[in-house]
């Protein structure tokens, strides 16, 4: 969302209305500053998600955030490579499908930086913080019987994954030509994944 909505105010060329459950909080403050609507809503909050929609062209989706332990739970994909964007990458990628409405309404675009194996993700993350990081190797099953809510959710995505879904890394560079490699945003962001 907030990547999305940035570019979007950046490009002055749209009106945004953000929906943020405590719109006093910095992020919400920052899109403010931008010329952003940033309005009370909570998903879990019927009555204030209808009111804070009155009037909005769409809303994007959003998945909440993980704790550091479940953010570094196994991924049951064996040797299918996945598709990954960093969130920072879906914004001008975004900004760039609204102005190009001829192109792409009724369309569904799979955006991609690049497709790779958990063990590529792996070894990528090995050099980059100069230690070992491996793939557990959990199968669907094992990993749908994990304890933390989403985990038959995220089995369930990650099923789907390794049918291979329609994802264009070509179109998406096409799209935001600056979109980082996993290797990129690991070079980027060496402080932050240090405490991995």
């Amino acid at each position: 969302g907030g990547s999305v909505a940035r570019a979007i105010l950046e490009s002055k060329k749209y009106e945004v209305r953000a929906l943020a459950r405590d719109v006093t909080q910095p992020n919400g403050q920052v899109l403010r500053d931008l010329g952003a609507d940033v309005v009370k809503g909570d998903l879990n909050d019927k009555a204030s998600v209808e009111a804070s929609l009155k009037g909005a062209f769409m809303v994007t989706n959003f998945w909440d955030h993980f704790s550091k332990e479940k953010e570094m739970a196994p991924l049951p994909m064996g040797d299918v490579p996945m598709d990954g964007i960093s969130v920072a990458d879906v914004g001008e990628v975004i900004c760039s499908i609204f102005n190009l409405p001829e192109k792409f309404v009724g369309k569904i675009v799979g955006l991609s930086a690049e497709a790779q194996t958990v063990q590529q993700h792996a070894d990528a993350l090995s050099k980059g913080l100069g230690k070992e990081v491996r793939d557990a190797e959990i199968t669907l099953e094992a990993y749908e019987k994990l304890e933390f809510s989403a985990a038959k959710e995220m089995a369930n995505m990650c099923h789907f994954y390794r049918m291979k879904p329609d994802c264009d890394s070509k179109l998406t560079h096409r799209l935001n030509p600056k979109v980082k490699s996993f290797s990129q945003l690991i070079s980027k962001n060496q402080s932050a994944l240090k405490g991995i």
